[in-house]
């Protein structure tokens, strides 16, 4: 994986080089790279990857940008990362143009970060932000962060406030990874709006996106069409995996010289059967001294399925009864999953560019449905702490 990391940067670069010598437009070349190792110390659990060893292969990872001003309102944007870890595809992130008519007011057209939340556009930048990772029981309710199409941004100041509105329309067609596995997916009809305004040190969020899902599980989709042919049409819905999928997110931040306070809430709603619908929050508070800065968080996510009660009788015939369990089995399968994560974390701006961080998480669960952050490797409790150590750097 890091010689991939190695080559991709490697590839970037000559790119970049052969854009400078073939023109005289601007051109700005930037990157970011985070390092980050962690221990978990529970040997009957993995939590976002991590175990009892000691792990730098989950969320360490190294991306390369170039800005390139066409003229002064088009500009064109690509970014390649290579992550360390399995279940993202290291590769090309961003490509996108942008056309500004005017400072108000501009255009992305391509590949982009989809807007779902405040840290979307820096989800991999972790010099961007004060924790070493970003609230896990929060961002990870999303399972796929970009989009192809077109997104509109305007903004406007009134009075003492600054207010920004944004709307955008596309699809997402590629790979999820759930429990260790790919999953195809494709979203078409996305699209969602926000509108943010700021005032003094206060910023206030909200969103709405929606989309049509179609998740590719050939063994749940043949399953479910068998059960409508005899009759059993409720259950067989639920074994729908596709279907329309809302999210709702709302935030209120405060930010002073001296500390601040975060906080974000959302909520997905989805028709599928086999896709929950989950409830999520976090909020933080920390302090700002000299280079230093120290934090707590607390996110919580609430998952739940709304499971079909079986409509295949029992006893009937040795066929139905197979059925019948077959079916309970896969409700099993996909149980209600609940988690909270209590964070504690110091932040030490070594240099302008390079922030040294250090955080130990409190993981606390109920359900374990094993499909999602943490995972039992047998006899597992429900409680771990995981320690990590980070450096993030932007150049």
């Amino acid at each position: 994986m890091l010689r991939n990391i190695i080559i991709y940067g490697l590839t970037f670069l000559c790119w970049t080089s052969t854009i400078h010598a073939d023109t005289d437009s601007e051109l700005n070349f930037s990157g970011y790279a985070r390092l980050i190792l962690g221990h978990l110390d529970d040997k009957n659990a993995e939590y976002v990857g991590y175990d009892n060893g000691v792990n730098f292969d989950q969320q360490s990872l190294v991306g390369f940008q170039v800005d390139y001003l066409v003229n002064d309102s088009l500009f064109l944007t690509g970014q390649v990362v290579g992550y360390t870890e399995d279940q993202r595809n290291s590769g090309l992130e961003w490509l996108y143009i942008t056309y500004k008519p005017n400072n108000a007011l501009q255009f992305k057209l391509g590949k982009q970060r989809i807007p779902f939340f405040n840290y979307s556009d820096s989800l991999d930048i972790g010099f961007a932000y004060p924790w070493l990772t970003l609230p896990q029981q929060f961002y990870d309710t999303a399972f796929f962060s970009t989009f192809d199409g077109i997104l509109a941004n305007y903004q406007f100041t009134l009075k003492d406030w600054l207010v920004n509105y944004e709307a955008y329309w596309g699809r997402f067609d590629d790979k999820i990874y759930l429990d260790t596995q790919e999953i195809n997916t494709q979203v078409i009809g996305l699209f969602g709006v926000n509108s943010s305004v700021n005032y003094e040190n206060l910023t206030i969020r909200a969103s709405y996106n929606q989309g049509d899902a179609n998740v590719e599980q050939d063994g749940a989709k043949q399953f479910s069409e068998y059960l409508s042919q005899l009759g059993f049409s409720d259950n067989a819905k639920w074994l729908n995996a596709n279907g329309l999928i809302q999210f709702y997110q709302f935030s209120v931040n405060y930010d002073h010289l001296d500390y601040f306070f975060r906080s974000e809430i959302a909520k997905m709603v989805s028709e599928g059967g086999l896709v929950a619908d989950v409830d999520s929050y976090y909020i933080s508070a920390g302090f700002n001294f000299d280079q230093y800065t120290a934090y707590i968080s607390f996110s919580d996510k609430d998952l739940h399925f709304n499971h079909i009660s079986s409509q295949i009788p029992l006893g009937a015939s040795n066929e139905l009864d197979t059925l019948a369990t077959t079916y309970l089995a896969v409700i099993q399968a996909f149980p209600d999953d609940s988690a909270r994560g209590t964070k504690i974390g110091l932040r030490w701006d070594y240099l302008p560019n390079l922030a040294l961080k250090t955080e130990v998480t409190f993981v606390d669960t109920d359900k374990i449905s094993n499909d999602y952050a943490v995972k039992d490797l047998g006899d597992f409790d429900g409680r771990a702490i995981l320690y990590q150590f980070g450096a993030e750097w932007v150049f």
